[in-house]
């Protein structure tokens, strides 16, 4: 592996399975792989007065723009150096509840996929609320109330959309929504542009690489969209080479294309969520519960091959999910 890459993502409570997964997580990290060495490089745990009696602490999808990353547990941002990852200024604001991602506009606003209000909250660069969009119409405040501090409700689900990605086309914001397989223009103008309409699978990501776009879907796919023509296609890493025979890859969440190939997260499955997802057995993984689940870990792919290049188990530093990758410098990724 020539690149050194930056893993965003927690450490997992020492809890029952079923355990659920907004109280789980015990430590927000990122961890740094190069030369195949792996470290951790940042360990995070927030102050009580940003979150619940029993929070879950993880890092969920950051952002990387030049000498600054920009991470986000479930009530806070978090705006560090990069790549030292030294924590410089923490936002937290009482609409942040379960925040997926956090992404920076062409100006420098935040725009903060708030997952738990069904909404994404635009930010001066100061953490100054601008507005709070609801992601499936109508005010926030129709479903939720201005008077809570969300940041210590442990949960909102079930959430109607779930929105956990956004990008920017031609300086304008669009997210991703989990359930209803789409990513669309958050202010409704897709300015001669179509939305993304991805399927039958509940995606993730949202990463802009050049004149193309890339999503994953939990299940183990690529979505690619060349944005000028128009033209999708998709590449089930499920029919890929694994070393994980007989058991489904993983949630598949967080993808970084470098060329003509891609680094790609997958989290352990638990056992409930296994159980639960009849698409690990339309996938021909019947008998998935005999195995132990495939480790957390990143996984590199020839796109254009389709091929298996390299896998790297993240739990012997404690990594047990895995939210976005990163790199100092990415390329226009393209496969046939």
């Amino acid at each position: 592996m020539s690149e050194t890459l930056w893993i965003v993502g927690g450490e997992q409570r020492g809890v029952p399975h079923w355990t659920r997964e907004w109280r789980l997580y015990k430590k927000a990290l990122v961890v740094k792989i190069e030369d195949g060495r792996i470290q951790r490089v940042l360990e995070y745990e927030s102050p009580p007065q940003h979150c619940p009696d029993v929070p879950s602490i993880v890092f969920k999808a950051a952002s990387v723009e030049g000498n600054r990353a920009y991470l986000c547990t479930q009530t806070e941002i978090l705006i560090c150096d990069f790549p030292s990852f030294a924590i410089r200024n923490i936002i937290s604001l009482p609409c942040f509840n379960d925040v997926h991602h956090v992404a920076v506009a062409p100006d420098g606003r935040l725009f903060v996929a708030v997952t738990g209000l069904d909404a994404v909250a635009e930010l001066e660069p100061d953490g100054k609320l601008v507005r709070l969009v609801s992601v499936i119409g109508g005010s926030v405040w129709d479903r939720f109330s201005p008077k809570i501090d969300y940041r210590k409700v442990a949960t909102t689900k079930p959430h109607l959309a779930h929105p956990n990605f956004v990008f920017f086309l031609d300086g304008a914001p669009w997210v991703t929504r989990f359930e209803q397989r789409d990513a669309v223009p958050l202010d409704g103008k897709t300015n001669g542009r179509g939305i993304f309409r991805l399927g039958e699978e509940r995606v993730h990501d949202g990463h802009v690489i050049g004149e193309e776009i890339y999503f994953t879907t939990v299940n183990g796919s690529i979505l690619r969209f060349d944005l000028v023509s128009g033209k999708q296609q998709h590449l089930d890493l499920n029919g890929i080479g694994s070393s994980y025979h007989d058991r489904p890859l993983g949630w598949c969440r967080g993808i970084l294309p470098l060329g003509d190939k891609a680094w790609i997260g997958f989290s352990r499955i638990r056992y409930t969520a296994l159980r639960q997802n009849l698409d690990w057995i339309r996938h021909g993984f019947r008998h998935a519960e005999r195995y132990s689940p495939a480790p957390t870990r990143v996984a590199c792919y020839d796109l254009s091959g389709r091929e298996l290049l390299d896998e790297i188990d993240l739990e012997e530093q404690g990594m047990n999910t895995v939210f976005s990758i990163h790199a100092a410098s990415t390329g226009q990724a393209r496969y046939a």
